[in-house]
């Protein structure tokens, strides 16, 4: 996967390693992710794009309380988000049978769908007055198709890397690896033999990164939607843009 510049200098991203590539890939996504689900919490009335468990369990609340405003756009939001994950791994597959690697395509899908998010928030927003509005259904819907998008493209693409879309898996590994090295830093001081469990430094590194680049993300996203509105979504689309591009330039065959 690599492609080699026989004049010029390469581009940083072009002299990675593949690993080097996915992880790059993950950190930007996790970002992106927390950008986005920070983004539409704020304007679309507590609406997650990415965390959709947590869209169920408030419709749930919603229902057990006889209804409440609301509870019609959170249950939208789940065949939103499967239908981007059908149409996702169908075009994950046509890939597959092509003899092509999936990622250009779903990286390619991401940019669109995000860029469509940015486009229904900056158009659309002003008819998003309550939570079951129209707006908020259709800007939503556009949201969480583009993080289905990402789910998708995580296990099709690039499943060696963290989960970017929910943070629980990785911050549950970050502190089962940090409970490791402390107990293995006790062994040390006690005279006992090593664990056998060496690369727990590498593991969290691996799941901590992703959940300060999730971080970060939610904090510029709450920064910049609280200034600029949804039209700053259009960094994240860049973001899936650049990356969109890296993956096509790495393909066999570029």
């Amino acid at each position: 996967m690599e492609r080699t510049v026989e004049t010029g200098a390469a581009e940083p991203a072009d002299r990675l390693s593949l690993a080097e590539k996915e992880r790059v890939f993950g950190l930007l996504l996790s970002y992106v992710a927390g950008y986005v689900d920070t983004a539409g919490f704020l304007t679309l009335f507590g609406l997650f794009p990415a965390h959709v468990t947590g869209n169920l369990v408030d419709a749930a609340i919603a229902v057990a309380a006889h209804g409440r405003a609301g509870t019609f756009a959170r249950l939208a939001m789940i065949p939103a988000f499967m239908s981007a994950v059908a149409l996702s791994a169908v075009v994950s597959r046509r890939e597959r049978k092509r003899g092509r690697a999936p990622t250009v395509r779903l990286l390619v899908l991401l940019t669109i769908a995000l860029a469509t998010f940015c486009a229904t928030g900056t158009l659309v927003r002003r008819f998003a007055t309550g939570p079951d509005d129209w707006g908020v259904l259709l800007i939503g819907g556009t949201a969480v198709a583009a993080m289905g998008v990402q789910s998708t493209l995580m296990r099709e693409a690039l499943g060696a890397c963290s989960a970017t879309t929910v943070m629980t898996g990785n911050l549950t590994q970050f502190t089962i690896d940090l409970v490791e090295m402390a107990l293995e830093a006790f062994r040390r001081r006690s005279g006992e033999p090593k664990s056998r469990r060496p690369h727990s430094n590498m593991r969290l590194i691996r799941s901590g990164l992703p959940v300060i680049a999730f971080l970060l993300g939610a904090l510029m996203g709450a920064g910049f939607t609280r200034r600029f509105g949804l039209e700053s979504i259009a960094v994240p689309t860049l973001a899936a843009g650049w990356l969109s591009n890296v993956a096509r330039r790495a393909a066999p065959g570029s």
